[in-house]
């Protein structure tokens, strides 16, 4: 086997890693109702373990991704990884619904391994697969969360929630082999305490405009992918007239999004960085634009759902991969929690903003907040494009 293949195959194996992580953070969602049945909470408390990881995976992004800085991925995954497993295990046996909700907490905290992965990766790959590299562990990011989205609810009503719960445990736990082997292994020269290093986030942000400019064009894109999604089951339920699991499936949508990134691996690297993002906002403006001038269309729906779930993971495979490459690689770990943790922040606000324009307006409000935010980020990225931040990006 030569490099190139070996790389391809170690990649492969790191993005059934990041797929499994991110995943977590989906967990409670369709679980939440047999969960909240036999504990009996109702009401607003009834979601507090899907807020709960949610919550932890902000904090893991802010707490222990920036660690990348400090220790291998392949020591710092695999412990995350053990510590996911048995966290998810827990909450499956928990004896009460505080006990469940706090070890959600824990779980969504530790699942942080994918954004561990996509740094590392990017700092190792070969310059002429930093593209394809990105795109498949981008795009894993949506399989994954899309996966669960649409087989966990079925799995947990057949088997139960509990085992449900205990069965990704033991997934999580499979995959520490796995992470032993593909994780990169190499460790920081000299790296900074712990204190040093969320000391210094504030400053790595501020001395690159690149990471900055990069950070805000896919905040607001996944704010029109998570506005959109946020809301899309009552879209499809109320709007579209679709039982409940006619409209789980409209996550298939999502999914096809995420294998169209990993499919399109190879083409970002041969396009390059500014006309890669330029089709990847193209197909995000598509996917909004789609939506809000057919909302009750089950295939516009459905059609403007995977133009933005592949839009919004192809941009990412670029904003990430040029923010990172615009410091120093031993700062490459905190740079990532700057990108990822104003990610999930603008996440947190267009969910609610989703939420609250959904009630009184429809889907097409949502749809229509979509377009604005995916302009916004193309304007940005225009501007990067004029001042040659993407030109001058190491991919």
């Amino acid at each position: 086997m030569n490099r190139a293949d070996a790389w391809s195959t170690r990649v492969a194996g790191m993005a059934t890693i990041a797929a499994a992580g991110v995943a977590v953070i989906y967990i409670p969602q369709p679980v939440q109702p047999l969960v909240s049945a036999e504990f009996g909470v109702t009401g607003p408390l009834a979601s507090a373990a899907t807020i709960a990881v949610q919550l932890g995976y902000a904090l893991g992004v802010v707490l222990l991704v920036s660690l990348g800085d400090r220790y291998s991925a392949r020591r710092q995954v695999t412990i995350q990884l053990a510590a996911t497993a048995a966290a998810l295990m827990g909450a499956g046996i928990a004896p009460s619904y505080a006990v469940h909700v706090m070890l959600c907490l824990v779980a969504g905290a530790t699942a942080t391994v994918g954004q561990l992965l996509v740094s590392a990766a990017l700092r190792l790959a070969p310059p002429t697969a930093r593209a394809r590299t990105a795109a498949v562990l981008l795009g894993s990011f949506i399989v994954g969360l899309f996966v669960v989205r649409t087989a966990l609810g079925a799995l947990a009503e057949v088997a139960g929630w509990r085992a449900a719960l205990v069965m990704c445990g033991v997934v999580m736990l499979a995959l520490v082999p796995l992470s032993l082997r593909v994780s990169p292994a190499e460790s920081p020269e000299n790296p900074p305490g712990y204190r040093a290093i969320l000391a210094t986030i504030p400053s790595v942000a501020a001395r690159s405009s690149a990471l900055r400019q990069m950070t805000a064009i896919h905040t607001l894109c996944f704010m029109a992918f998570i506005a959109l999604w946020s809301t899309a089951t009552l879209h499809a339920i109320e709007e579209l007239g679709l039982g409940v699991s006619r409209a789980a499936l409209v996550g298939l949508a999502g999914l096809c999004g995420g294998l169209v990134t990993i499919a399109l691996a190879s083409f970002h690297g041969r396009l390059g960085a500014p006309r890669s993002l330029a089709l990847a906002l193209a197909a995000s403006l598509a996917g909004v634009g789609v939506i809000a001038a057919g909302p009750g269309s089950l295939p516009a729906t459905a059609c403007g759902l995977l133009l933005i779930s592949a839009g919004m993971s192809s941009e990412q495979v670029t904003t990430q991969a040029v923010g990172l490459a615009s410091v120093a690689p031993e700062q490459g770990g905190r740079a990532n929690t700057v990108y990822m943790g104003s990610t999930f922040l603008g996440g947190s606000v267009a969910s609610a903003a989703a939420v609250a324009l959904y009630a009184p307006l429809g889907y097409q409000a949502v749809a229509t907040l979509g377009v604005l935010l995916v302009v916004s980020a193309a304007g940005l990225a225009l501007d990067a494009h004029r001042r040659g931040t993407l030109q001058a990006s190491r991919r």
